[in-house]
């Protein structure tokens, strides 16, 4: 008698387990998720966090661009621009240049006020230029 009840335990503890477990699964069946904002979330750690290393490269046109346009700033009827490394200045008339008015500029000079303009100028001239030599080292 002391087998059958024992049995009879062990039978009821190994259903109630199954059960239990069969609950647990069934639960998080119910849970399916299917937006894709969902399973990015569940498997976010798991992602690398640079997946695409990929190098930019330079196209032809922007090639070509780089070699034969220049930037020109006009402030106060004065043309602004650096072609060959060398910072140019010219008259302008209704926001056209004036050829033979072109000339380098000459800081020396200049005013501390005068300096500051040039190098604003300057400044805004070389911006969204690449490889600048302007890195801040946080790359």
């Amino acid at each position: 008698m002391e087998y059958f009840l024992a049995i009879g335990l062990t039978l009821l503890a190994a259903w109630s387990i199954i059960r239990l477990n069969g609950y647990k699964v069934s639960k998080t069946l119910t849970n399916i998720k299917y937006r894709q904002s969902d399973i990015h979330e569940s498997i976010r750690t798991l992602i690398p966090k640079k997946l695409n290393n990929k190098e930019k490269i330079e196209s032809q046109s922007a090639k070509h661009a780089a070699n034969t346009m220049i930037k020109i700033i006009v402030i106060d009827s004065k043309a602004y621009w650096v072609k060959d490394n060398v910072f140019y200045s010219a008259d302008t008339d209704n926001g056209d240049i004036v050829s033979p008015t072109a000339e380098p500029v000459d800081i020396s000079t200049m005013s501390k006020k005068d300096i500051d303009k040039m190098l604003f100028i300057l400044d805004n001239l070389r911006k969204g230029i690449q490889n600048d030599s302007g890195s801040s080292g946080n790359e």
